[in-house]
């Protein structure tokens, strides 16, 4: 039988680090951070006229996760984005986007975590019924109605897709469009404004 207190307490610790690194950065580190990159050779590109670059970074840049900040600043400085010109800084809001982009599988996480605890309580003040994999049968059920609600708003099925890792990795790879969200209890990934692909079987009324 499953400990849940245990399970529950497991959870919340789960949430609470996924929460610390998805904290805001402040400008002092976003400032840090354009510095050290133009020391290690990298530019400010010419498109930016302002009097003061880097306080433009400082304005796009505050408040995004301080992780997606981190993660960016390894990856530009290791040369691992596809950029035009590797000299040259990204502009400032797509240095945004990219530092959002690197946290969408954390965001994915803490929302499961936090599902799986609701889940948890819901099905302990009920009683029942018993819970396979700590609600997992409950939330495909949830993460069914979550998929009716995004082609309601326009999204679109693109893909099934397995695991958190998979879909991590088809962030960094750009494989799935943007603003696209992994319903992973059931496997799929769902964005808006995409072409048509298929629709998986029993997702017609969806589409």
């Amino acid at each position: 039988m499953t400990n849940l207190p245990a399970r529950l307490s497991t959870l919340q610790s789960e949430i609470s680090a996924l929460t610390e690194k998805l904290s805001p950065c402040g400008v002092d580190e976003v400032g840090k951070c354009i510095a050290s990159l133009m020391d290690a050779g990298m530019m400010i590109p010419a498109s930016i006229q302002a009097e003061d670059p880097i306080e433009e970074y400082r304005i796009a840049l505050k408040g995004v996760p301080l992780h997606g900040l981190r993660t960016v600043f390894v990856r530009l400085k290791r040369g691992e984005y596809d950029l035009q010109n590797r000299a040259y800084l990204p502009i400032p809001s797509e240095m945004a986007v990219m530092a959002n982009a690197e946290c969408r599988n954390l965001r994915e996480e803490r929302v499961r975590a936090s599902e799986l605890i609701k889940t948890a309580r819901e099905n302990a003040a009920l009683g029942g019924p018993r819970m396979s994999r700590y609600g997992l049968k409950d939330l495909r059920v949830t993460q069914e109605e979550r998929a009716r609600e995004l082609a309601a708003r326009g999204f679109i099925f693109v893909a099934e897709c397995q695991s958190h890792d998979e879909f991590a990795n088809g962030c960094k790879k750009r494989r799935w469009p943007l603003g696209a969200t992994h319903l992973w209890a059931i496997n799929q990934v769902w964005a808006p404004g995409v072409s048509k692909q298929s629709v998986p079987e029993g997702r017609a009324d969806a589409a």
